[in-house]
């Protein structure tokens, strides 16, 4: 393939991002084959694991400053505090685990490994045109970042070197209240897949 068309299909991927969870929780709201009922074990554990991820997320947007058009610094330096010390995408990996425990509430557990799998492929294919576009901005220093610190499996090693800094938690909490509501919206909605269900 050219790679002038690779990147524009990246690019377009990497744009649709936002995305990516309707066809999942889409398909899951009018899937009811094969459900696991286990009601008091799923849903306690599906919040916890969706509240790891969105606390991941917050704490990256805590030092990104991602959709903060109200900070004058965002975007002027590269980051590598908090999270971004020990991974290079800790919103995506909080995105995954986050969608991870929603999908639990769907009560679909067999389709936990596809959608770990799609979400995966999906943010995969997006840093890898976000790394393209990072080292054309920021050069050596990001080549660098990429040699310390890996893509994806947390290096808790360096946890402890470089944890402070970024914004403040009410900006970061303030910016995360678009995820929030994605993430209350797909709770409802398995809500009432439940009452639904149950209606017959």
């Amino acid at each position: 393939m050219d790679l002038s068309i690779r990147v524009t299909i990246l690019k377009e991927i990497s744009e649709l991002r936002g995305f990516v969870y309707l066809p999942l929780f889409g398909l899951m709201a009018i899937t009811f084959y094969k459900e696991t009922e286990r009601h008091l074990v799923i849903w306690p554990v599906g919040i916890l694991i969706a509240l790891v991820g969105i606390s991941i997320r917050i704490w990256a947007t805590k030092h990104i400053g991602r959709r903060m058009p109200w900070k004058k610094n965002k975007g002027k330096k590269l980051i590598r505090t908090g999270p971004y010390a020990i991974a290079r995408n800790p919103l995506y990996i909080g995105n995954i685990i986050a969608a991870t425990g929603l999908s639990m509430l769907s009560e679909l557990v067999w389709m936990l490994p596809l959608v770990i799998l799609y979400l995966s492929v999906i943010y995969h294919l997006v840093v890898l045109y976000e790394e393209k576009k990072l080292s054309e901005r920021w050069g050596e220093a990001y080549l660098t970042y990429l040699n310390e610190v890996p893509r994806w499996i947390p290096n808790l090693k360096q946890f402890n070197r470089t944890t402070s800094g970024g914004f403040g938690w009410r900006d970061a909490l303030r910016s995360e209240i678009p995820s929030l509501y994605v993430n209350l919206l797909a709770i409802f909605t398995f809500l009432m897949k439940e009452f639904l269900s149950h209606m017959d």
